[in-house]
C-alpha cells in the first residue's frame, strides 16, 4: 500500500525558518528609516540641531548599505567554501547583537558605526539564503520558493514601518524623546537572537558537514578593515563639511576600491564575474534596490508630507507597500515557474512588470506635484506598486539563478546584491537631498521611475546573443 501523500515537504521547514530570519533581519535594517523620520519630526536626539535633516537622514541610511554591500561577494565565497547554512545563522545572530547595541548609541558617530556593523553582518545573509533555496527546492518549485521566503522581507518592512512610530510615541510618554528613539532597537533585537538560535537548530550546519567556526572567523577578518575604512571616510567627510550626496559618493568610491581588491584576491577565476548576461543582471539590480529603499526608507515621510498626516497615521498607508510585497513575492515566483522557455520567458515577464511599476511611480510623482495627494489614491498606488515591484524582484532573482553555475551560486547572488546595493547606498541620501532642494518628493519619485525604465531596457538585452541558459552545471 503506497504511503499517503503529504502536502508539507522537508524543504518547507527550511523555507519557513529562512522566512523568519528575513523578517527579523529586515526589521533590524528597516528601523533606521522610521527612527530617523521620528527624530526629524520630534527634533530629538542628534538630529535636533542638524542642518539639511533629510539629507543627513539619508546618509545615515546609506551607511548601513555601505557595510551591507561590502560583505556580499566575500560572504557568498565563504558560503561556497564553508557552508551556506552556517553563514545565514552567523548573519542573523550578528544582526541581533549589533541591533541591541544600536539601542545604546547616543551620538551620530556611534549610531552610524553600529549601523555599519549591522550591515556588514547582514550582508552575509542574502547570497547564502538564495543558495540554500536553490539547493533544497525542486527545480519546478524554485521560483515559488524564492518568492515565499522573500515574504519575510515584506513582513519585516511592514512591521518596522507600521509599529515603530507607535512604539516611539509610547516610549516618549514613559521616558521622554531623548530615549524614545532607542527603544525599538531594544525590543526587536532579542527576537532576532531567538530566531538565530532556532535557525541554527533547524539548519544544523555542523551535522551537514559545514564549518561555522572558520566561517565566522573569516567573516570577521574581512569585516574589520571594511568597517575601519567606511568609518574613516565618514569621519573625514563630516570634518570637511562635505554635502551629504558627496559623502555618499565618497563612501561608494571607497567601497568599490575595496571590492576591486576583494575580486583580485578571491574572484579572478570566478565565472560569475565575466559572463555578459550575468553582468547585465547585476547592473539592472541597481534600480531595483534604489526603488526598494526609496520606499523602504522614505515612505513614512513621503506619505506624511504629501498628505499633511501625522507619522502614526501615515504609517498605516506607508505600510501598504510592505503588505503588498507579501502578495507580490510569491506571485512573482508563481509567474516564474509558469513562464515558458525558462530564460527568455522569465526575462519578458520581468520587463512587463518593471515597465508597469515605472508607470505607476510616474503616476505617483504626477499626483504629488499637484499638491496634497488624496490618501485613498496614495494608498492604492503604494499597494499596486508594492505587489508588482516585489513580483518583478522575484523574477529577476530567479532568472539570475537560471544563469549562474550551481557550484558558484553563493558568489553569483553575492555579486547580484553587491552591485545592486549601489542603488541602496545612493537612494536614501539622493532622495533626501532632492527633497531638501525642491521642497517636495516629486523629483525624487521621478528619478526612481526613470531608473526602473533603464532596468527594463537592460534585462531586454539578456540572452540576445543566444538562449538564456545556465553557464556550468
Amino acid at each position: 500500500m503506497p504511503a499517503p501523500r503529504t502536502f508539507l515537504k522537508p524543504y518547507h521547514a527550511v523555507w519557513a525558518w529562512l522566512f523568519l530570519a528575513w523578517t527579523v533581519c529586515y526589521i533590524d535594517r528597516s528601523l533606521t528609516g522610521p527612527v530617523v523620520s521620528w527624530m526629524i519630526a520630534h527634533q530629538a536626539g542628534f538630529m535636533a540641531a542638524a542642518p539639511m535633516q533629510h539629507a543627513l537622514g539619508g546618509i545615515i541610511g546609506s551607511m548601513f548599505f555601505a557595510g551591507y554591500m561590502l560583505t556580499q561577494f566575500p560572504a557568498g565565497y565563504l558560503g561556497d567554501r564553508f557552508g551556506h547554512r552556517a553563514m545565514v545563522v552567523i548573519s542573523t545572530a550578528w544582526a541581533g547583537v549589533t541591533t541591541m547595541a544600536s539601542g545604546f548609541a547616543r551620538t551620530l558617530f556611534s549610531f552610524v558605526g553600529l549601523r555599519v556593523l549591522t550591515g556588514l553582518g547582514e550582508g552575509a545573509y542574502y547570497s547564502n539564503d538564495r543558495a540554500i533555496v536553490e539547493a533544497v527546492t525542486p527545480p519546478e518549485r524554485k521560483g515559488l520558493g524564492m518568492g515565499v521566503v522573500f515574504i519575510g522581507l515584506a513582513a519585516g518592512l511592514t512591521i518596522a514601518t507600521t509599529l515603530t512610530p507607535a512604539i516611539m510615541d509610547w516610549a516618549e510618554g514613559e521616558w521622554g524623546g531623548e530615549t524614545a528613539w532607542t527603544v525599538p532597537f531594544l525590543i526587536y533585537a532579542p527576537i532576532t537572537l531567538a530566531v538565530s538560535f532556532g535557525l541554527g537548530k533547524v539548519l544544523s550546519p555542523r551535522r551537514n558537514g559545514e564549518r561555522p567556526g572558520p566561517a565566522l572567523g573569516f567573516l570577521a577578518l574581512v569585516s574589520i578593515p571594511m568597517f575601519a575604512a567606511i568609518m574613516l571616510v565618514f569621519f573625514l567627510t563630516l570634518e570637511l563639511g562635505m554635502d551629504s550626496v558627496l559623502q555618499a559618493v565618497a563612501v561608494l568610491i571607497m567601497a568599490l576600491v575595496l571590492v576591486a581588491i576583494i575580486f583580485k584576491r578571491l574572484g579572478r577565476e570566478s565565472t560569475v564575474l565575466h559572463d555578459r548576461d550575468l553582468v547585465l543582471m547585476y547592473a539592472t539590480a541597481i534600480p531595483i534596490l534604489y526603488t526598494l529603499w526609496f520606499f523602504g526608507f522614505w515612505a513614512l515621510l513621503l506619505v506624511s508630507e504629501s498628505s499633511h498626516l501625522g507619522l502614526v497615521g501615515a504609517a498605516v498607508y506607508a505600510g501598504l507597500f510592505g503588505v503588498a510585497s507579501a502578495i507580490g513575492y510569491p506571485v512573482g515566483g508563481w509567474l516564474c515557474d509558469r513562464a515558458s522557455g525558462r530564460g527568455r520567458g522569465r526575462r519578458d515577464v520581468y520587463v512587463v512588470l518593471c515597465l508597469s511599476v515605472a508607470f505607476l511611480v510616474m503616476l505617483m510623482a504626477w499626483g504629488i506635484s499637484g499638491g496634497e495627494l488624496d490618501l485613498g489614491v496614495m494608498g492604492a498606488l503604494l499597494f499596486l506598486i508594492g505587489v508588482l515591484f516585489s513580483a518583478m524582484q522575484t523574477v529577476h532573482m530567479t532568472l539570475t539563478s537560471d544563469l549562474a553555475p550551481r557550484r558558484m551560486m553563493g558568489q553569483a547572488f553575492g555579486m547580484w546584491n553587491l552591485v545592486g546595493e549601489i542603488g541602496a547606498v545612493l537612494s536614501p541620501v539622493v532622495s533626501g537631498a532632492l527633497r531638501d532642494a525642491t521642497g517636495d518628493w516629486t523629483l525624487s519619485t521621478m528619478v526612481t521611475a526613470g531608473l526602473l525604465l533603464l532596468s527594463a531596457a537592460g534585462v531586454m538585452a539578456v540572452g540576445r546573443k543566444g538562449r538564456c541558459k545556465r553557464l556550468i552545471p
